[in-house]
């Protein structure tokens, strides 16, 4: 990844704070060079996986950073560079048969990526929509996002492949619960949206399951008797039997205890979003809360949440970003130091550190844009 030629340090640790919005715009502006002509990012390898994306995540990526940015500094060339972001998310290249945004290209899995695949076009749109005074972007969004099934029973979302190919349910909860989280930025407009993610809110104290300690299970579980219910009358949905038989089991694995503390953040993240704006729910004040903020707390998240090969690429400023809105005594900063002293470039102003992909890793910076403009002491 190129410099952009602003004058740096030769080192992290000469510099002893920098601010949120400092970090936002020298990314961003590192970008600008990154962007092809058709508005697109170069696409990642959806990190430790290593399986080809399109450019879709990454572009929406910094779709959302380059769209915020131009709000904090009213400098038109951000604004430049995200119209041609969203153009292309627009475009019959991003969906090629006018349903999901093709997402990957792995032989045996999905085009659309699973529900998670759908969020990042869904939010960079939503906002974008609202930054740039676009209403096509917001629409292609609340289209995108109903063209998903919603079961009230289950509280859970299909998938859906690019040619409109209805997929069952994505059984990977921090899936679900990013899609959720992606789409409250639909909720001002859309009233299909809003109920939805209420139900969604309704019954994620069950379909969420945690650990003793209140670490984050990675497959969502219904109740059984509704999964049944659900396979039975809709013969496609067979894979919820199934998830009863490998939930017990990953329950039970040390190898999938790791992965789901790698996650631990991105749920966070996808919460935080979720209760910013639905504040009253119920659901903030159910026992799962208390237990899966706490968690963050521990020696072993705290070991093994920087070390984790799955999971968050940026997991203090996921974590400060679940904090942020769960918990008001946290050190947010504090977490979003660790990431910047560790994994941030300060010559090519991007998070590509310590990266299995660092394409990838540098457009994760977008998770910042939610926090409001802060001092980060990086001594």
């Amino acid at each position: 990844m190129p410099n952009n030629g602003m004058s740096e340090p030769e080192s992290r640790t000469e510099r002893e704070t920098i601010t949120i919005h400092e970090l936002l715009e020298r990314s961003a502006r590192a970008a600008l060079d990154l962007q092809r002509e058709d508005g697109s990012f170069p696409p990642g390898r959806n990190g430790v996986y290593d399986e080809p994306e399109t450019p879709v995540r990454t572009t929406s990526h910094w779709l959302t950073t380059l769209s915020k940015v131009y709000e904090i500094t009213g400098d038109e060339v951000f604004a430049e560079a995200a119209h041609d972001a969203a153009d292309y998310l627009l475009s019959d290249e991003a969906r090629p048969h006018g349903y999901t945004f093709h997402s990957r290209n792995v032989e045996g899995k999905d085009k659309c990526d699973g529900l998670v695949g759908q969020a990042a076009p869904i939010r960079s749109l939503a906002r974008a929509g609202f930054v740039l005074e676009r209403t096509e972007l917001h629409e292609t969004a609340a289209e995108v996002f109903d063209l998903h099934p919603f079961d009230d029973r289950l509280s859970m979302w299909e998938r859906v492949e690019i040619d409109g190919t209805k997929l069952s349910f994505d059984r990977t909860l921090n899936h679900q619960i990013a899609f959720a989280a992606a789409s409250t930025h639909l909720t001002e407009l859309s009233s299909s949206a809003t109920a939805r993610i209420e139900r969604f809110l309704d019954r994620l104290d069950v379909n969420l399951r945690t650990h003793p300690e209140g670490l984050i299970k990675h497959y969502v579980r219904p109740r059984p008797t509704d999964s049944l219910r659900t396979a039975v009358s809709t013969p496609r949905h067979w894979r919820l039997l199934l998830n009863e038989v490998v939930f017990h089991y990953y329950s039970r694995s040390s190898q999938r205890r790791r992965k789901e503390i790698g996650y631990h953040s991105v749920n966070l993240s996808g919460l935080s979003a979720l209760k910013k704006r639905f504040p009253d729910h119920g659901f903030w004040r159910s026992d799962l809360i208390d237990p899966v903020v706490s968690y963050v707390r521990s020696g072993e998240y705290r070991r093994n949440a920087f070390e984790v090969s799955s999971g968050s690429m940026l997991p203090g400023i996921e974590t400060a970003v679940g904090l942020s809105a769960l918990d008001d005594t946290a050190d947010v900063t504090g977490w979003i130091a660790r990431d910047v002293n560790e994994k941030f470039d300060f010559k090519q102003n991007m998070f590509v550190r310590q990266a299995s992909d660092p394409v990838s890793q540098a457009t994760k910076i977008y998770n910042l844009t939610t926090l409001p403009d802060q001092s980060v002491d990086l001594a």
